[in-house]
């Protein structure tokens, strides 16, 4: 059925205008379909476009082919409402498809272009960082290198002064409290990288349950509810309350100086009571033995 026949365009000529219709003529194409019925033209649309045509534009061009292509969607719709209104349909709709296949084709486009900006974008970055990161490094190996050809001074602080004056006072004037100082803080380093490297909860794993094999394994950490009996299995009965921290909880680095000597105190007391509980089986034990012994000299 032909909407555009001389008979059906009379309700296009007496619309009511109600405001100048020459701007508004560039919202729909109605009026250019009516004057090529009357002249007995026939209007022809081509194909859409392909994907490899519109790659080998510009984004300017695709930026008004965007334009162009909206204009012309939205002048179709004008004349469906138009058609909808006063014939009851719109009748073929093979013209919208091809422009719907245009614009998700342009999208298509615009969107392969966007991701080769943000991989060169992101590519840009991490050279950055990594000459940053190069750079940062080379000055901390230069600082490294210079503390090294420098003598080796300890911090001023009280405890040092402390041992200076103790010194004072027993007629010692020499430099064995810096010898001193010097070899404790060696110590901590010492102690601070087996601690690291013993309760490293990111790149170990923890095993509640330990086997044989776990327990031999550099690469497991031993979960345990109380350190006192592994403790005496070791044969390790000196721990620093940082060793004791470590072991008991994962997230150690999230708590202030507060809150780590109150869960130290928790600690520390169920560590005691179960030390107080195996000191009495021990004792329990010496007296059974104890005992024995007797009856059996009896």
């Amino acid at each position: 059925m032909n909407f555009l026949r001389s008979g059906t365009l009379n309700f296009y000529r007496t619309l009511p205008i109600f405001r100048d219709t020459a701007k508004l003529q560039a919202f729909t194409e109605f009026h250019l379909r009516q004057k090529a019925e009357e002249t007995g033209k026939k209007i022809s649309t081509g194909r859409s476009w392909k994907i490899d045509e519109l790659r080998l534009k510009s984004t300017d061009d695709l930026h008004k082919l965007w334009y162009v292509l909206l204009k012309e969607k939205n002048a179709l719709r004008s004349d469906n409402i138009l058609k909808k209104k006063a014939f009851g349909t719109m009748g073929p709709q093979g013209r919208m498809s091809k422009i719907r296949v245009t614009i998700a084709r342009l999208l298509t486009v615009i969107n392969e272009r966007k991701k080769v900006c943000d991989d060169y974008r992101k590519s840009l970055e991490e050279e950055y960082v990594r000459k940053q990161r190069e750079e940062y490094e080379r000055l901390m190996e230069e600082e490294r290198k210079q503390k090294e050809l420098e003598p080796e001074v300890p911090e001023i602080t009280f405890n040092l002064l402390r041992a200076k004056y103790h010194d004072l006072k027993r007629g010692i004037d020499n430099i064995d409290y810096i010898k001193k100082a010097l070899e404790i803080e060696k110590n901590k380093k010492e102690h601070k990288a087996y601690l690291d490297e013993k309760y490293d909860y990111k790149n170990k794993r923890v095993v509640k349950e330990p086997t044989d094999q776990d327990k031999s394994d550099p690469n497991v950490i031993l979960g345990f509810k109380s350190g006192i009996l592994e403790q005496l299995d070791s044969g390790n009965y000196k721990l620093s309350q940082q060793e004791i921290l470590r072991s008991h909880v994962k997230n150690w680095k999230m708590l202030d100086l507060k809150q780590k000597r109150r869960l130290l105190g928790h600690i520390n007391a169920r560590r005691a009571r179960d030390a107080r509980g195996e000191f009495l089986k021990e004792l329990n034990l010496l007296g059974q033995k104890i005992a024995y012994d007797k009856l059996q000299g009896q």
